[in-house]
């Protein structure tokens, strides 16, 4: 009961100094040297954080974060997102709703080849946003789509989340990235269903089409713009899926391909513009390392004060229905997307509840899918939401209540996905079994 308390204590601290604007790698780094100092044994206990700190990230399967970030950074900065939007709004011209289904297609594409959702959303937002405005979509809907949009940056593969979580579960990073695509699919789809209904709706209104429609040949050329986000996604998923290259080789191979494509065949890359990419990569990899090592840091407390094994324990022995065990999990997950950022909940949380869900057998492959639909509910949630940030930064003139109450309806979407791979979460493993056959 006291490793409960102190657990308790942790999380309430923690809490406590976030409340006071401390970046959140500052604010864990602080809480777990204060209760190892209190609980491990004074000063001397605090002579293992330098070794666990460098450790927490100097494994082998941690340089794909870089690299991949690397590799968002170049696509974001070489227009592609705007040639991928604008071609995706060009064949889709016609169908319901459909500038706002390009937004989500744009944003699942550009999420298959950066990994990130906060970029995602930066480089989809700036021109989609004004278009769907432009064209008549309320300024929330349009918001809200494209922050909605951009959550499916840590869904779909490359995702830096899972990445972080396959080295703290111990999970094939492969494995989890072909797990969420069928996951990914029906988000997507249930999104631009989604926008699809509002459109008729706002039809049903007598709201008029104002533009003509895109003709045969230019709906053809577009898709020249599409090429070569499918050649990326080939490339990196293709590679993964039939086991041809490790994630670290893969995202090598997208960068040569995206350097090659920004450089030589869109000649939208200078030295000025290489050296603003790799400037943004390394503070967005430093930063997300940062985050991670002092978050290993306070799992690293939490595990050496008996924290998580008292946890299982005490869910083991009180019997609890794996229903409410479920259900349980998901709020404290959703709770903590309140305040932290997600790669942190995922550090400081997985070393507590996996064991946890080991306990249950429960599969971690299938469980990496639903901690990180969570993580996409955090996202854009308030307080922090930091998608919902990223697009008010895009469109300052939207009240921040406005893009809000716009992404809500994609909240509840992602909740019913997390419900149906709840209850059936062979979802996740479908097309292993399709590999296998």
């Amino acid at each position: 009961m006291t490793q409960l308390f102190i657990g308790a204590g942790m999380f309430g601290g923690l809490l406590a100094v976030l409340s006071f604007g401390v970046p959140i790698a500052f604010a864990l780094l602080f809480v777990a040297l204060v209760s190892l100092f209190v609980t491990g044994g004074g000063w001397d206990a605090l002579n293992l954080i330098p070794s666990t700190y460098w450790g927490s990230v100097a494994t082998f399967t941690l340089t794909s974060v870089p690299m991949f970030m690397f590799m968002g950074a170049i696509v974001s900065a070489s227009g592609m997102g705007a040639r991928l939007y604008s071609a995706l709004a060009t064949i889709l011209d016609g169908v319901p709703g459909g500038l706002a289904v390009a937004t989500t297609l744009a944003c699942g594409v550009m999420a298959a080849v950066s990994g990130s959702s906060v970029a995602t959303a930066a480089a989809i937002g700036g021109f989609a946003v004004s278009e769907m405005r432009r064209h008549g979509l309320p300024a929330g809907q349009a918001c809200g789509s494209v922050a909605a949009g951009g959550t499916l940056g840590i869904l779909l593969p490359p995702s830096i989340p899972l990445i972080v979580y396959s080295v703290i579960a111990e999970q094939s990073i492969g494995r989890l990235f072909v797990a969420t695509l069928v996951p990914g699919v029906i988000m997507a789809t249930a999104f631009a269903l989604y926008q699809m209904v509002l459109a008729l709706r706002r039809k049903s209104r007598g709201e008029a089409r104002t533009r003509p429609l895109a003709p045969l040949r230019a709906r053809i050329v577009a898709l020249k713009d599409i090429g070569p986000f499918a050649l990326l996604i080939l490339i990196i998923l293709g590679s993964l899926y039939r086991g041809l290259a490790t994630p670290q080789e893969a995202a090598s191979l997208g960068i040569i391909a995206s350097l090659i494509l920004a450089g030589v065949v869109y000649r939208e890359l200078n030295w000025r513009k290489f050296h603003e990419i790799l400037v943004s990569a390394a503070q967005s990899s430093v930063m997300i390392l940062a985050v991670i090592s002092s978050a290993i840091v306070f799992g690293y407390v939490m595990t050496t004060s008996q924290v998580a094994s008292s946890l299982t324990q005490a869910v083991a022995g009180a019997h609890v229905a794996p229903w409410v065990l479920f259900v349980s999990i998901n709020l404290l997950l959703i709770f903590l997307g309140c305040f932290m950022e997600t790669i942190a909940i995922i550090v400081v949380t997985m070393p507590v509840l996996v064991p946890v869900v080991q306990a249950y057998h429960w599969n971690l492959i299938w469980f990496g899918v639903v901690v990180v639909i969570n993580m996409e509910m955090a996202l854009i949630h308030p307080p922090v939401g930091l998608n919902l940030f990223v697009v008010q930064s895009v469109a300052p003139d939207v009240p921040l209540r406005r893009i809000v109450l716009g992404t809500l309806p994609y909240v509840f979407i992602m909740a019913g996905v997390l419900a149906l791979i709840g209850v059936f979460p062979r979802l996740t493993s479908l097309l292993f079994s399709a590999s296998s056959s």
